[in-house]
């Protein structure tokens, strides 16, 4: 099934019989899959198969990916937090990594943490030895992130010592790379904020490609991924200089946050800034 949301995060729709010849299971095995993730809120189901959610319905989606490789985002939260020093200002982008990581820097002492990602901001908005500091914008319920003019605006009148972003895909050529132009856009403002820029992304992007790149390779300072990242191409980004550090996956950890407790979050930030 959660091959099936990974699918469903760069196709519109599959069918029954393409993932039954896939999966080498019955059709009926299929279904039953389906109709399990179609009750859960994850996918909608349609005549032969199921189709991505709409865009409208976006609290489930940032839901959906809190819930995909969460054992190896969490590794890479961890390996990424040891490279955060107390007192330093780092930048986290709204990704479902970077929550991950709000997640581990909880019990840092005079760090200042700035983000547009509403979920990051709320991780971290009672931890006592952290000031978060929220940049303006735009709500995008689908990335349960801020973006627009406002943000940018925050970002380019701050020094950061470090960012951390994740990304949709990567490759030398074009570095980082995302979807949606408003992320992309506040995604590259924060890189230039910052004095170094690191990478956060789970093996699973590291066959993928976007449609726009936010930071190019040679302005990178590192890469934090898991051990399923194939090591031909970790090896690559190291012969081109740029340091790989690779997080091996710990044990299960408690699931991550559902839908109702988006909606909270969204209102508990409100007096954020």
């Amino acid at each position: 099934m959660q091959h099936i949301l990974r699918l469903l995060e760069t196709r519109d729709s599959i069918g029954v019989s393409e993932l039954s010849e896939a999966f080498a299971v019955s059709e009926v095995t299929v279904r039953s899959d389906l109709t399990s993730l179609a009750q859960q809120g994850l996918v909608a189901r349609v005549r032969g198969g199921v189709r991505a959610l709409q865009r409208g319905q976006s609290e489930v989606g940032f839901d959906l990916r809190l819930r995909l490789e969460v054992e190896r985002k969490r590794a890479i939260a961890r390996a990424a937090a040891a490279l955060i020093g107390e007192g330093e200002a780092v930048a986290l982008d709204a990704s479902t990594t970077a929550y991950y990581l709000a997640l581990e820097l909880r019990n840092k002492r005079e760090l200042v943490v700035v983000t547009n990602g509403l979920l990051v901001a709320t991780a971290l908005a009672d931890a006592p030895g952290i000031t978060v500091l929220v940049t303006g914008g735009v709500l995008r319920l689908s990335a349960m992130s801020l973006v627009g003019d406002l943000g940018t605006d925050v970002l380019r009148t701050t020094r950061i010592n470090k960012g951390f972003l994740g990304a949709r895909g990567l490759s030398l050529e074009r570095g980082l790379m995302d979807l949606n132009p408003d992320e992309v856009r506040i995604k590259q403002e924060m890189a230039d904020a910052c004095e170094q820029i690191f990478g956060i992304l789970d093996g699973t992007k590291w066959h993928r490609s976007a449609l726009l790149s936010f930071v190019p390779f040679e302005t990178l300072d590192g890469i934090v991924t898991d051990s399923s990242a194939p090591s031909d191409e970790v090896e690559a980004w190291r012969t081109a200089g740029i340091d790989v550090v690779v997080a091996d996956p710990g044990p299960s950890e408690p699931a991550p946050l559902r839908p109702r407790d988006l909606r909270r979050a969204v209102h508990n930030t409100s007096g954020l800034s």
